[in-house]
């Protein structure tokens, strides 16, 4: 689609250690959050929103690393390879530690594991898009 005459392309904004700071920090915040709120909320729900938190903030730290260790003159096949592979092994991580959650910790309060879960995985996936908000963006013409 071409670009307006007056509009310049905004320069790339964030590099790949700005990229898994923002996701790291918004993950874990969210899973702290998530779990203060419960533990003044409700009773028994602060350990379980934590070890989902946990969880999600150890899968989305894969897919971040997995996705920016990569060299960045590949090709767009093979950047969208790396892409998969990122996601699906963080599909796996967060199986993996789910089931072993679900297996070897008694009294898991399901309510507040997923809180803390979810939370954590949508605010990892909000703060890579606050890390990259300039990257699409136009701005006007000096």
């Amino acid at each position: 689609m071409p670009e307006a005459p007056e509009a310049v392309r905004a320069p790339i904004g964030a590099s790949a250690g700005d990229i898994l700071r923002w996701v790291l920090v918004s993950a874990g915040a969210a899973a702290l959050i998530t779990t203060m709120l419960l533990a003044l909320l409700a009773d028994g729900q602060a350990r379980s929103a934590l070890l989902g938190g946990g969880i999600a903030f150890v899968a989305n730290g894969y897919s971040v690393w997995r996705v920016f260790s990569a060299p960045t003159d590949v090709s767009g096949a093979m950047t969208l390879a790396n892409l998969y592979r990122a996601e699906f092994g963080k599909l796996v991580i967060t199986g993996v530690l789910c089931a072993l959650a679900f297996g070897l910790v008694e009294d898991l309060a399901l309510g507040g594991f997923l809180a803390g879960l979810l939370a954590t995985l949508i605010a990892a996936t909000i703060g890579a898009i606050f890390a990259q908000r300039n990257d699409v963006g136009e701005r006007p013409a000096n």
